[in-house]
């Protein structure tokens, strides 16, 4: 992606380098395999400064399209703020936003005192210079909000993924693959978890439920809502080819109003 020689007085330095889906680990290592679990096509990176002591670093990776591009970004927020791009947020001197296919991040110099309105100076330069808009995944828009931890949910497609963020099993009980689309968010009261997904076809679904239930509630297969551990229910269903889970309820009755509010607006969704 071409980005402007100058952004305000900041000048860009030299040509970016450019990793693809082999060469990143060259770059950021183990990381790379959070990109990787996405459409993740390339990431360039390039370098503006402003003056000898005024530096950033802009990372630009090409997620493949704006479902992949939000996955990344929501892979580990804490908090998320508009205005630049579809959505961004900052952490100490890294500024990370995404927008349309791209999710892009500007690190200020750690010796930046108020790195702030650098960093958001910098940004919105790059935000204007990619292809506008970027929908959020469709399984994101269908979270139940009541109870809804804010900034909780996160979209991706592979089993170490959910793990990462839920462990649930060491195998991947669920079939989760490319092809499907997740999404995982945390409720209130308490730490709830709900994973809805999405597969190419209903038997795909229903044997990821047979699948889920023999695994984790195996003295229960045959309904919907199990007490897992002592004090922690499961719930499961699916509708169609979405498949719904709720995971560590308090209770029974919770487990099961999480489920049904879950599967009405994935109906609706389906339709």
């Amino acid at each position: 992606m071409a980005l402007p020689q100058t952004i305000g007085e900041w000048v860009r330095q030299d040509d970016p380098v450019t990793y693809d889906g082999e060469t990143i680990f060259d770059y950021i290592n183990g990381a790379g395999e959070v990109y990787r679990s996405y459409a993740f096509s390339h990431v360039d990176v390039e370098r503006y400064q402003r003056s000898e002591a005024e530096g950033v670093t802009v990372e630009i990776f090409d997620m493949g399209n704006s479902r992949d591009a939000f996955g990344v970004f929501s892979y580990a927020r804490e908090a998320e703020e508009e205005g630049i791009g579809a959505g961004f947020e900052r952490k100490g001197s890294i500024l990370c936003f995404w927008q349309d296919r791209f999710y892009v991040c500007v690190a200020a110099d750690h010796r930046a005192e108020n790195p702030g309105p650098v960093l958001e100076e910098v940004a919105r330069g790059i935000a204007a210079h990619l292809p506008s808009g970027g929908e959020r995944p469709p399984l994101v828009d269908a979270l139940p909000p009541e109870g809804l931890v804010p900034f909780s949910d996160r979209y991706f497609h592979l089993h170490q993924t959910l793990n990462y963020n839920y462990y649930l099993v060491r195998e991947n009980v669920l079939n989760l693959s490319p092809d499907t689309d997740a999404v995982l968010a945390r409720y209130a009261p308490g730490s709830t978890y709900l994973v809805m997904i999405r597969y190419e076809t209903e038997p795909q679904a229903s044997a990821a439920l047979a699948s889920f239930r023999a695994a984790v509630v195996p003295g229960a297969k045959d309904v919907e809502t199990a007490e897992r551990d002592l004090g922690k229910f499961v719930s499961s269903d699916r509708v169609g080819s979405l498949l719904v889970l709720v995971l560590d309820s308090a209770t029974e009755a919770d487990a099961d109003a999480l489920r049904l509010a879950a599967l009405d607006r994935l109906s609706r969704l389906r339709d």
